[in-house]
């Protein structure tokens, strides 16, 4: 199969219709052909009359048939007139009216209307300011009303009140029981702490107190230092301490301890996780 190249401006391409002549270029030559003619009958002298029809028929010959830059050159002239026609520079008028809905809202002519609007914001400034400040005072005084009662507080728990017991007009004098029962309520009964192996306290290890009949009579819980404790007295008694990991990390031995009448030291536990 024969190949054919394919021309390069395809929706330019025009066929040669007229022996090698396209259609248009045919039409410039006959064209100025005939006003070549024309220029030659109308001028009476001999040798100008001839070099003006020559001249006609070549500026058809070179529009025909000259090139430039692969345009053809009445493209160029073309293109040169509307160039030359066409403005070089533009001017941006002021004079145009805005647009409709932002007439009543930007462009104010009125100056009382700006001034009015600068008076409203310092205005609306100052109210700010002002209730600003006012909040930082009220905020003030609630802390110092909060700080006060704190330290009321901490004044009332310092000073230990008497106990007295009224039996119709007569003060009771509280007893060493009694005595012993107020120092219970404010240190505990019965307190531990759970570690590791490697002294850390755990946290969040409970601790279940059983009797000698398998019932749980306490169950605690460490708190984030490891320390659990428990204010409500035991009976006198044997006890089981059974301690369980609710993440399932550590696990521990169970222990029995005799609880009497004398005060118990603090307990301490170790859990068995592997060194």
């Amino acid at each position: 199969m024969d190949q054919h190249p394919v021309p390069r401006q395809i929706t330019t391409f025009e066929f040669k219709l007229i022996g090698f002549m396209t259609l248009k270029q045919f039409i410039y030559i006959i064209i100025f052909a005939a006003i070549g003619f024309i220029v030659y009958k109308l001028i009476p002298t001999p040798i100008v009359n001839i070099l003006g029809g020559v001249l006609v028929g070549l500026v058809g010959a070179a529009l025909a048939f000259i090139p430039i830059q692969d345009r053809p050159l009445d493209e160029w002239i073309k293109n040169f007139i509307k160039r030359m026609r066409s403005p070089t520079q533009y001017r941006y008028k002021k004079n145009e009216e805005s647009v409709y809905f932002l007439k009543d809202l930007y462009f104010v002519s009125d100056p009382h209307l700006a001034l009015t609007h600068i008076e409203s914001k310092d205005k609306l400034a100052a109210y700010m300011s002002e209730k600003k400040a006012a909040e930082e005072q009220s905020l003030e005084a609630r802390r110092n009303k909060k700080k006060n009662h704190i330290d009321d507080l901490l004044k009332k728990q310092g000073k230990q009140p008497s106990v007295e017991f009224f039996q119709g007009s007569k003060t009771k004098q509280p007893t060493a029981k009694e005595r012993l029962g107020e120092q219970q309520l404010q240190h505990p009964y019965l307190s531990g702490v759970v570690k590791n192996r490697k002294q850390i306290p755990i946290p969040g290890v409970l601790v279940s107190v059983r009797d000698t009949n398998g019932q749980q009579v306490r169950l605690l819980k460490t708190n984030p230092h490891g320390v659990f404790a428990t204010y409500s007295p035991l009976q006198e008694g044997d006890y089981v301490f059974e301690l369980s990991d609710p993440n399932t990390h550590y696990f521990f031995d169970t222990m029995k301890l005799h609880v009497g009448t004398e005060k118990i030291d603090s307990l301490t536990f170790f859990s068995k996780e592997m060194l």
